[in-house]
């Protein structure tokens, strides 16, 4: 019987995969609930900042500081696609990738507008002021392959959530399917 080798992008969904196994991610309803999961993880405050930016910039950009970390993402997009963002900037963060430490000037423009001043000076500051920033772009580079891979799966661990049997959301759920079943059933 002929195997089939493994290539080593299979490789790598096994490697990512496991990673994200080892995360013991809590049970969440959204990419979003997984937010302050990922700021204890990594030890700085995330904040979720939509930004309409214009068609120059990526659809979703992270900024990280020495004292927190800014996730931008596209508020004309649909929520879903909003949550992929949200999730793909995660896993970059869940995974500590180091993007540029200066701003490019298509991203700056729309950018610097929606950004405390205290945080241009670290970003734009000697070598970055310790600061990093991954745009959302285009998935050639090994980051943003593993970032886009890590964040599906977590969107698929959030989107997995089943309320505990017995709960009051899940006795809610319950009447409500049963009642649709049945429209002669009082509430």
């Amino acid at each position: 019987m002929w195997r089939r080798r493994r290539s080593s992008s299979d490789t790598n969904d096994i490697r990512q995969h496991d990673f994200v196994r080892g995360l013991q991610l809590p049970a969440v309803r959204s990419v979003r609930d997984l937010v302050p999961f990922v700021e204890e993880r990594i030890g700085k405050p995330i904040r979720l900042q939509p930004a309409e930016v214009g068609a120059a910039v990526p659809c979703g950009m992270w900024i990280a500081t020495s004292t927190g970390c800014y996730l931008f993402y596209d508020p004309e997009t649909s929520p879903a696609h909003q949550d992929h963002i949200i999730a793909h900037e995660l896993a970059h963060a869940l995974m500590g990738h180091r993007g540029m430490t200066t701003l490019l000037a298509p991203m700056a423009g729309g950018l610097l507008g929606l950004l405390d001043p205290g945080l241009i000076a670290a970003v734009l500051g000697p070598a970055g002021g310790g600061a990093s920033i991954l745009g959302r772009t285009n998935y050639s580079e090994t980051d943003e392959f593993d970032a886009e891979l890590v964040g599906s799966l977590l969107q698929q661990h959030a989107n997995s959530y089943r309320p505990p049997s017995g709960s009051e959301e899940a006795d809610r759920i319950t009447r409500t399917l049963l009642r649709r079943g049945n429209p002669e059933r009082p509430e």
